[in-house]
C-alpha cells in the first residue's frame, strides 16, 4: 500500500515545521526543559490528529479525477432496479420501455465464494451483498447520466458507464473492489482509468479483496 510512505513524510513535515517553531520562540523565563517538553507533546499530539484524517482521505487521492462529458453527449436515465453489481434497469428519458444497461469494464462477481462468507438472512456472498447494497444506496429510484463507448456496439443489455453528477460510478464500483475488472478494456474511453482503479482496489485489500475475503 502506498498510504505509509505518504503518510510518514507528511507528519515528518509537521514535525519539522513544529521543531522549526520552536527554535525560533521568543526567550521566556520557563525553564528550557518544560519548553522542550511543551513542544514534544505538540508534536505527539499533530501525529494523532493527523494519521486518521490522512488514512481516511486516502482514498481520494488514488484515483485520478475524471471530467463528466456535456449534457448533450449524454443520456439521462432513471435506476428503477438493482439487478446485480454490473446491472441495472432503467427508464431513458422520452422512454416508456426499461432497458437493461450494463456497466462498462466491470465482470460479476463469483457467485460462490464461500458457504460461510455470507450475509445471514439472504445467504449471499458477502461481496456481491456489499456490492448490491452499495448501487442501492447510491443508485436506486435517482436520476443518472449515461455515456456510451463508440467502441462499444449497442445490444439488448446497452453497455454505458454510469454517471451521478460528477462521479463515474463504473471507476468508483471498482475502486471499492466492488467488481472484477473487465478482461476487454483496452480500446475503451475510460479503460486506462478503470485498470487504474481495479488496481487500487486489489492492492489496497477493499470489498472483493479483503483479506479476509475468498483468495
Amino acid at each position: 500500500m502506498r498510504t505509509i510512505p505518504i503518510v510518514k513524510s507528511v507528519l515528518q513535515r509537521l514535525k519539522s515545521v513544529l521543531k522549526k517553531s520552536l527554535r525560533s520562540a521568543p526567550s521566556s523565563p520557563r525553564p528550557r526543559s518544560l519548553l522542550v517538553a511543551n513542544g514534544r507533546s505538540l508534536i505527539k499530539l499533530g501525529s494523532v490528529l493527523a494519521l486518521p484524517l490522512l488514512c481516511s482521505a486516502w482514498p481520494a487521492w488514488a484515483l485520478t479525477r475524471v471530467a463528466r462529458p456535456e449534457l448533450r453527449d449524454l443520456k439521462r436515465a432513471a435506476i428503477v432496479r438493482v439487478v446485480d453489481n454490473n446491472t441495472l434497469v432503467v427508464q431513458l428519458e422520452g422512454d416508456l420501455d426499461l432497458r437493461l444497461v450494463q456497466l462498462i469494464g466491470i465482470d460479476p462477481l463469483p457467485a460462490e465464494i464461500n458457504p460461510t462468507w455470507t450475509e445471514l438472512r439472504r445467504q449471499t456472498p458477502l461481496a456481491v451483498y456489499n456490492a448490491g447494497q452499495y448501487l442501492q444506496t447510491a443508485l436506486l429510484g435517482r436520476e443518472v447520466f449515461l455515456e456510451l463507448d463508440p467502441a462499444l456496439a449497442p445490444a439488448p443489455t446497452l453497455p454505458a458507464y454510469v454517471w451521478q453528477a460528477n462521479t463515474l460510478i463504473n471507476q468508483e464500483m471498482l475502486f471499492l473492489g466492488h467488481g472484477l475488472l473487465s478482461g476487454r478494456t483496452d480500446g475503451l474511453k475510460y479503460g486506462p482509468i478503470l485498470r487504474e482503479a481495479a488496481t487500487a482496489a486489489r492492492q489496497q485489500g477493499r470489498g472483493y479483496w479483503t483479506s479476509y475475503g475468498p483468495r
